[in-house]
């Protein structure tokens, strides 16, 4: 993924950038989106995900980065800017109604599955679901 013509214009890349000289370090390397910009048939890099402003255009893939902020803000980015992501899925009220949804099947499929009581007791217990009717007492069907 050396060369641009290698990249997909349709995504975002993570990459190192030279800071500009009213950087607080600007000998220092950072990390920035790379992204295709139509309107000027051109790569273009960003600003610093810590903030800073960066010189156009990247550094050699491979080029340490040295600024901390940005080395702790890359995992984020490389999962946001990952092929698939979805911003739901660190939506703390999306993924709590995906559990709601999940639960509410579980509860649906343990009604339908009485034969296996003792196990849809435990998947229930594990749920956090009611467990009423569904683990077997000592003794019970012997």
């Amino acid at each position: 993924m050396s060369e641009t013509g290698e990249l997909d214009k349709t995504r975002r890349y993570l990459r190192p950038v030279r800071a500009t000289i009213i950087s607080d370090d600007p000998a220092g390397v950072h990390l920035a989106v790379y992204s295709w910009l139509e309107m000027f048939d051109a790569w273009v890099t960003g600003p610093g995900i810590c903030g800073e402003s960066m010189q156009q255009g990247p550094l050699p893939e491979g080029t340490a980065v040295t600024c901390a902020s940005c080395l702790a803000y890359q995992p984020k980015y490389e999962r946001y800017l990952a092929p698939g992501y979805r911003p739901g899925d660190d939506d703390p009220e999306v993924l709590r109604a995906k559990l709601e949804r999940i639960r509410a099947e579980v509860r649906m499929l343990c009604d339908c599955c009485g034969d296996n009581r003792e196990r849809m007791g435990r998947i229930r217990a594990e749920l956090g679901l009611s467990t009423e009717g569904y683990v077997r007492e000592a003794g019970e069907g012997e």
